[in-house]
């Protein structure tokens, strides 16, 4: 029979166990309760998600997660926080890289990726998507995602990569509406459960890139 199914919050559990500093320890406990919340948020939402509920999955006392966090909502803002981080490494892993419009197209990938596999960004996405319209704290990493689609396209369009038929204003919305989309069809299940997103989103790159022009289209070819 297997083990228990091991988990960001079991694993650091098992951390928390072993000999550690006062200030390690808290350290740990504001993990435990950053993977705890961001699960939650990504499953259930923000209403059905409560202090209380982001304590027992944590398996932090009360009182441990008022010490960390005053409110839901500021653990709703460092979760997002995380999310940005993410999306930062990525783009200083890619910085210097051309051409423009392959960096953009990587980026959008690696967003159908954490979708599926990073809690935080999908938490982040479902806030922005459930309480944007509300308050636009919760929009936090959707507005630095959209401003780094914005300055590829940007930076696309000053380096000749996009057809000069294409606006890049509307070359920008196109690919957030597309990303929005598929995040919102696959929590709904409009689409199948286990669609691979990366996948799906491939395929609109493939028209985008045959819209290239020539020039632009062998210079991607080998990688300039």
């Amino acid at each position: 029979m297997s083990g228990p199914e091991r988990t960001p919050c079991r694993s650091r559990r098992e951390t928390m166990g072993k000999t550690v500093t006062k200030q390690a320890r808290a350290e740990l406990t504001r993990h435990l309760l950053l993977d705890a919340a961001a699960a939650l948020l990504n499953r259930d939402g923000y209403a059905a998600t409560s202090m209380v509920d982001i304590a027992r999955e944590a398996g932090v006392t009360k009182g441990g997660l008022y010490f960390h966090f005053s409110s839901k909502d500021e653990i709703c803002d460092e979760v997002q926080s995380a999310a940005v981080a993410v999306l930062h490494r990525h783009v200083a892993r890619a910085r210097g890289r051309r051409p423009h419009l392959r960096r953009l197209a990587d980026l959008s990938r690696a967003l159908m990726g954490w979708l599926a596999e990073d809690a935080k960004v999908g938490a982040s996405f479902r806030l922005a998507r459930e309480m944007g319209s509300n308050d636009p704290r919760f929009v936090a990493f959707v507005r630095a995602w959209l401003g780094q689609v914005r300055a590829h396209i940007a930076a696309a369009h000053g380096a000749g990569e996009l057809s000069p038929h294409v606006r890049p204003d509307m070359a920008a919305l196109l690919v957030v509406v597309t990303c929005v989309g598929l995040e919102s069809a696959a929590a709904s299940g409009t689409i199948p459960a286990g669609t691979d997103l990366v996948s799906t989103l491939s395929e609109l790159w493939r028209v985008i890139e045959a819209s290239q022009p020539a020039d632009s289209a062998a210079a991607e070819a080998t990688g300039a």
